[in-house]
């Protein structure tokens, strides 16, 4: 069964129409994560950047927290922590609190790297760029660690060393919260499974809600080096994200948010940096993120969505799928309308796909 999600940036650019008082705009905003999930969402993911112009959420375990609190159904989750900001012994006791305020619902934990793209932030934090693989390596193996092992232990790594580490309280679940780490390029991939994680693989991202080019090169590459490491690729969650607002009229729709999701793309976290528009993003095989702005692939009616799903992912579904939240100037109230239709008249077309508890038998 695919689990429907929402992943929240909170940006929240400085042009006059649209910027909402910030109080104002956390407020509306965990409002809207109540009511979707009344809706019947299934998961509420937080994405996480720094020195952001327009506030890309800096805040993600204090989101994660009051998301908690808001909700009781719901799965919790990020798209992505950037592990390397953070010292993972902390993290991980940070992360427990969230799972027992919550009742064992952080299960969609999306952890990376930070890419290239973001160096600036990198900078910013003074952490060396050239030792993004090991940091997010040794932090992933400090957190599970931390929250599986009962005795202290000692630690001597590239980057982290100590000694007596333990932390208390655990999370509630058992043995940890689902760990899933991206894994798109074929380097990301196989430290994945040779690790013995989830994955988070490539989704549409900021420019459709698929991508069936990304998708067909990715699940075979997935399964080649999960067969590298003895592991069986249909016992391994999927996660991926896009970008889709769903209406009975995309082309109002379009006219509407189109400029937003424009920006989005186009936006300077520093006067000199073009982060969303660099070449980077745009192309590059293992680096690629957006191949091209279609409004068409970003508003759709409920059977264009239902179609291009299918086409897509009929061979093997993600288990989680993710769509971000809003876009600037979209009223909360419309962003529900908008992701309402997709739970309400195209996800029970999806949910006979093939997924990690049905490819199997398939």
């Amino acid at each position: 069964m695919i689990e429907f999600g929402l992943l929240y940036d909170w940006r929240n650019p400085p042009r006059p129409e649209w910027f909402t008082p910030w109080q104002q705009f956390y407020r509306e905003g965990f409002e809207h994560i109540a009511e979707m999930e009344r809706r019947g969402v299934d998961i509420i993911s937080f994405g996480e950047h720094h020195g952001d112009v327009d506030g890309f959420n800096p805040h993600i375990v204090e989101s994660l927290v009051m998301a908690a609190e808001r909700t009781s159904r719901v799965s919790l989750g990020t798209n992505i922590i950037q592990l390397p900001y953070y010292h993972p012994v902390m993290l991980a006791e940070r992360l427990a609190f969230v799972d027992i305020i919550s009742g064992g619902r952080l299960k969609a934990l999306g952890l990376g790297q930070v890419g290239s793209p973001w160096d600036v932030e990198m900078e910013m934090l003074g952490v060396n760029t050239k030792h993004r693989p090991s940091l997010l390596e040794e932090g992933l193996e400090l957190l599970h660690r931390c929250w599986t092992e009962d005795e202290p232990f000692d630690y001597e790594g590239k980057r982290y060393q100590g000694k007596h580490i333990t932390i208390t309280p655990k999370p509630l679940q058992k043995p940890c919260p689902g760990m899933q780490v991206v894994g798109v390029s074929e380097q990301s991939a196989d430290r994945v499974a040779r690790m013995g994680f989830d994955v988070g693989g490539p989704g549409g991202f900021f420019d459709g809600l698929t991508s069936k080019e990304r998708w067909d090169a990715w699940l075979p590459m997935w399964q080649n080096v999960c067969a590298r490491h003895e592991r069986d690729p249909d016992d391994v969650t999927i996660s991926v994200f896009g970008q889709c607002f769903v209406t009975d009229d995309p082309e109002r729709a379009a006219a509407l948010h189109g400029d937003a999701v424009e920006y989005c793309l186009t936006w300077e976290s520093r006067p000199s940096i073009h982060v969303y528009s660099d070449e980077s993003l745009r192309h590059g095989g293992d680096k690629g993120l957006i191949t091209g702005l279609d409004l068409r692939k970003t508003f759709m009616t409920p059977e264009e969505a239902i179609a291009e799903f299918r086409a897509t992912h009929e061979k093997r579904a993600p288990d989680q799928f993710l769509l971000i939240a809003t876009r600037p100037g979209m009223t909360w109230e419309q962003a529900a309308e908008y992701h309402g239709n997709f739970v309400d008249k195209v996800l029970p077309h999806l949910q006979d796909l093939p997924t990690r508890r049905s490819s199997a038998s398939r």
